[in-house]
């Protein structure tokens, strides 16, 4: 019996909200005929019960746009401006990504909604991906004659990203990031028994990375966002800071044992800041309350990550294991995927006299 009640109940209840947003949808349709009649008085107490209920007493969010586009027309032909800024105001609220159609919707509503601010105020996000870290050397130390060869290794990174639109073809971006670089230095050299050794160091560095660029809109953003993809380049600085460097030493010696591996910390050999040049392309494509974005990204460092004063200083890798530096800075390759979520603030903009 008390099954039956409790499926009574849920079923009357059930048919009460169907019947409130029925109910919402006919006042709608009203609402709207009562406009093509030109009885634009009527309109705001017509709508009004159903624009001040939310959730399933009021209207769904596709008929409160169209609610809040009626009363804004209504108040533009009433000549009441300071209602008609109410009324868009709520639109935008309602659908942040609400655009007039040029095809269909009235001059005088799509010039009101030109003096509002419609795009995001900012976005925050995360990315994450692999980077290829290849040294570019400006000077071989002697000992090694030259020989040291040096090759990139895939590392990985992540963090958070920003963006602040500046217009709608400029973005500012700032990301927060943490990157693991790996790269090798091979080198060959003679021993006293007359065989030869072949020395490889693999380093792994942590960097905290702060890029800063601007991202610059490819194309008329109107038809990418109709074939839902949107082209960018991008360009701009990023300083880091090394949290750690490690360095893995292996020797092969021909016709002699070689050498067992071991990781030596070589943080003192390094400097402690890079600073980078850097540039880029990807694209964005919309998803849920933000962006998909997919990026390639090149940065050229600008300052040595060692020097000549602390080249010799860790003598066990340098007598054990016959590893030694060149002078190089650090250029990355990066490939970099993520989402960014808009946050908005609509508000009518006041124009300069």
């Amino acid at each position: 019996m008390k099954r039956i009640l409790v499926a009574l109940v849920i079923f009357f209840l059930a048919k009460g909200v169907d019947a409130q947003i029925s109910s919402c949808a006919q006042t709608l349709r009203l609402a709207q005929s009562t406009y093509e009649q030109g009885r634009l008085h009527e309109l705001p107490a017509l709508l009004e019960g159903c624009l001040k209920n939310t959730g399933s007493d009021g209207f769904t969010k596709e008929n409160r746009v169209r609610a809040y586009t009626l009363l804004t027309l209504a108040y533009i032909y009433l000549e009441e401006p300071e209602k008609a800024d109410e009324a868009m105001l709520n639109l935008l609220h309602t659908d942040p990504y609400f655009k007039p159609n040029p095809d269909v919707d009235p001059a005088e509503f799509i010039g009101l909604y030109k003096t509002f601010r419609t795009r995001p105020v900012y976005r925050l996000g995360v990315n994450f991906g692999i980077n290829e870290t290849q040294p570019n050397v400006s000077s071989y130390n002697p000992i090694s004659d030259g020989t040291a060869k040096y090759a990139y290794k895939i590392g990985i990174g992540g963090g958070f990203v920003a963006e602040v639109p500046i217009n709608d073809k400029l973005t500012a971006v700032a990301n927060l990031l943490f990157l693991q670089k790996k790269f090798t230095n091979t080198s060959s050299s003679l021993l006293l028994t007359n065989s030869y050794s072949t020395s490889t160091g693999t380093e792994s560095q942590g960097w905290l990375s702060l890029p800063l660029l601007v991202q610059y809109q490819l194309g008329d953003k109107r038809k990418f966002e109709k074939r839902k993809i949107l082209p960018f380049v991008e360009g701009g600085i990023s300083t880091d800071y090394l949290l750690g460097s490690t360095i893995q030493g292996t020797q092969k010696r021909i016709e002699n044992q070689a050498i067992d591996v071991k990781t030596f910390s070589i943080i003192a050999l390094r400097q402690k800041i890079n600073v980078s040049a850097m540039l880029g392309a990807g694209f964005k494509t919309r998803m849920a309350g933000g962006y998909f974005f997919a990026e390639a990204r090149y940065s050229y460092g600008l300052l040595k990550n060692n020097n000549k004063a602390t080249l010799y200083n860790n003598q066990a890798l340098l007598f054990d294991y016959k590893i030694i530096d060149g002078i190089f800075s650090l250029n990355s390759l990066y490939f970099n995927v993520g989402y960014v979520h808009n946050f908005f603030n609509p508000k009518k903009l006041i124009r300069k006299k």
